[in-house]
């Protein structure tokens, strides 16, 4: 999810009279580190689209997994596009591991791990001279108590950041209502402590006050979830139950040795060092193509239609929305589709996701763009079973007609 956009889209979706308190906290809280990993799984991505060697590649970064991770279909470049500086900051920091760090211990360490007070020598070291000036002066940015940003990779990065510490939280009030993180994750499926420690989830997500919380706006927005989402994301069923049957689906939908989105939601880190239950970009066996594709990758601060528009014509192969659209208004999804149609190939596939089931494409407002895309059913299919973070409503696949 790219926060900064939809920041940006509240002034576009609505005017200042009609921004609610809600809209503008958004416009305010998503300027910032929301994501210390992507919610999108890049596997689930390469599934679909079925890249040829060489693709030329256009997606909105966030923390930038996804786009490093698209290195493992050999494209020509990928353009990591974001307007938040937090995320493209992330990515540019990554790109400096993996070009200072010749072994994978040392890139599992300060990413992976995320967690050794010898990351902060590290930073200073090796991969704050490698930083532009604008990731230097956001990682090394002091908070109140002077404490640099970079010092959220000695205790856990994926701690840190608005979902993360809301994670946290969520961990405090399950174990409060005797509830084991751990045991979900780790538990065999027919244990029968597992099996008492999903049925007291059960209760606790369907309790009256879980009803009430899950109601307000606030809850949802932690998530980095906007008001404009959470309106799609339950389609009209209680939204303490479409997150209950979301969470079910993240924690048993696949294997948890072989989910590290299970991981980060229920321990907030990862399994460890290797090749099992790890982003494509962390694994030891990827770990020469991250660094002989390093320079592929091309970051850029800006909107996506902005930079679509800045393209020549016909030089796309992909673009990824992530679930950017469940937040725009009408004309600027148009506005968006247009700039694809210009630069994209005549072979080019678009993913997104959504919070509901529905494509905004297929909406009556959106017409007019079927006569260009086809939602390719099969493909979409394909990506939504093997996407591993079980948080989403659809996954669709859209090629030209």
């Amino acid at each position: 999810m790219d926060t900064q956009l939809i920041a940006d889209a509240v002034g576009n979706s609505r005017g200042d009279e009609e921004a609610t308190i809600w809209d503008r906290l958004v416009a305010f809280w998503f300027r910032r580190l929301v994501y210390t990993q992507i919610w999108e799984d890049p596997v689930a991505d390469l599934a679909a689209l079925r890249l040829p060697l060489g693709s030329t590649i256009v997606t909105i970064s966030s923390g930038g997994c996804n786009a490093l991770s698209y290195l493992t279909a050999q494209p020509a470049q990928v353009y990591a596009v974001n307007l938040n500086e937090a995320h493209l900051a992330l990515l540019k920091l990554k790109l400096a591991g993996i070009r200072a760090f010749s072994d994978y211990s040392h890139f599992w360490q300060f990413f992976g791990a995320a967690n050794a007070s010898a990351n902060s020598s590290l930073y200073r070291e090796r991969l704050r001279p490698l930083l532009d000036v604008q990731a230097r002066s956001y990682w090394d940015k002091r908070n109140l108590m002077g404490r640099p940003r970079h010092a959220y990779f000695t205790d856990g990065f994926y701690r840190h950041g608005l979902l993360g510490r809301f994670i946290g939280l969520a961990h405090l009030a399950a174990k409060l209502s005797g509830i084991d993180p751990e045991l979900l994750l780790n538990g065999r499926p027919d244990a029968p402590a597992r099996i008492e420690a999903l049925n007291r989830l059960d209760r606790a997500f369907h309790s009256p006050l879980a009803r009430l919380i899950m109601a307000t706006p606030a809850l949802l927005l932690s998530l980095g979830i906007p008001p404009r989402q959470r309106a799609r994301l339950g389609g009209g069923a209680p939204l303490n139950d479409v997150l209950y049957q979301r969470l079910l689906r993240l924690i048993d939908g696949h294997p948890n040795d072989i989910n590290y989105f299970a991981w980060q939601a229920l321990h907030r880190g990862y399994a460890g060092p290797g090749d099992r239950c790890l982003p494509p970009y962390l694994q030891r066996r990827r770990y020469e193509c991250m660094r002989n594709g390093a320079g592929l990758i091309i970051p850029h601060h800006a909107s996506l239609r902005q930079f679509l528009e800045s393209l020549p014509a016909r030089e796309v192969d992909a673009v990824i929305l992530l679930d950017s659209q469940d937040w725009m208004a009408i004309d600027e999804t148009r506005a968006l589709w247009n700039a694809i149609d210009r630069a994209g190939r005549d072979d080019v596939h678009v993913i997104f996701r959504t919070a509901g089931e529905g494509s905004p494409i297929e909406s009556d407002e959106l017409a007019t763009l079927r006569r260009t895309w086809r939602r390719d059913d099969e493909r979409s299919a394909v990506g939504f079973a093997l996407d591993r973070s079980g948080i989403y409503g659809g996954f669709h696949c859209y090629g030209r007609r």
